[in-house]
């Protein structure tokens, strides 16, 4: 019996990349501390990395997946979250939009808004946006990223502080009740600090299966962001979390 529910448990960590603790506990009719140990073990047997709230498929910790392989988990949700993000956009406003499926999925939505100056990481991003009469695409400069094509390293980080901007979208692997977290490399982290700093609203677009993961690194403390755009599956606790913080959070209905 044990061995067939850690069997589902990695399936469902195959299909979702990530399990939480509480959607186990209400699955399989299981205590937390019988989460917990079943997590353990499959972390022991290299299936598995636990992390606060639950655990992550394996191989889905480092920023190896390909940017289509992330695109298609928790479309619809992200396609949701992607155009209450676009609606909030002014025309003649400087935006940034970091490198990330939930954020790329708005540049279907920004084609009606123009004029606009989008400021990106991303190539994908700014190949997207390239096409859009009256709006001006500007790529900070940088080491471009395999897999990603996101520009990091300190030409980004420099050429960044002299912009100022109005709204910056930023997409993180995690949220749990002190901060926002990602898996990606440290030099992303600095490049999103300088964003943060030098805009007026700094918005984080997540699904609901980003909260209650903790990942290796921390963005940000969630009362140094001023909004959240997340999914109506998101549990309503978490919205209170972030609201009794100061950070406004919009939640996208879904279908």
């Amino acid at each position: 019996m044990n061995q067939e529910r850690r069997d589902q448990i990695v399936k469902l960590a195959r299909e979702n990349r990530v399990v939480k603790n509480r959607e186990l506990m209400e699955r399989f009719g299981i205590s937390i501390e019988t989460v917990r140990r079943d997590l353990k073990y499959l972390e022991k047997q290299g299936l598995l990395e636990c992390v606060y709230g639950g655990a992550v498929l394996k191989e889905a910790s480092p920023s190896g997946w390909s940017f289509e392989a992330v695109a298609a988990m928790h479309s619809v949700q992200k396609e949701a979250i992607a155009r209450e993000a676009a609606g909030i956009v002014n025309s003649g406003e400087t935006i940034f939009l970091e490198e990330g499926s939930t954020v790329f999925a708005m540049t279907r939505y920004l084609k009606d808004i123009a004029p606009l100056t989008v400021i990106t990481s991303s190539l994908r991003i700014a190949m997207a946006m390239s096409d859009i009469p009256d709006c001006t695409v500007i790529l900070p400069g940088g080491r471009v990223m395999p897999g990603t094509l996101e520009l990091t390293g300190f030409q980004s980080d420099e050429n960044l502080s002299i912009f100022n901007i109005d709204k910056a979208f930023i997409g993180v692997n995690g949220i749990t009740e002190t901060h926002f977290t990602d898996y990606t490399a440290i030099d992303r982290r600095y490049i999103r600090r300088r964003v943060i700093e030098n805009s007026d609203q700094a918005i984080v677009l997540a699904d609901n299966s980003k909260f209650g993961v903790r990942a290796t690194v921390n963005v940000a403390s969630i009362n140094e962001l001023d909004m959240v755009i997340t999914d109506d599956g998101t549990p309503e606790c978490y919205v209170k979390k972030l609201e009794d913080a100061g950070v406004q959070v919009i939640v996208a209905k879904v279908g």
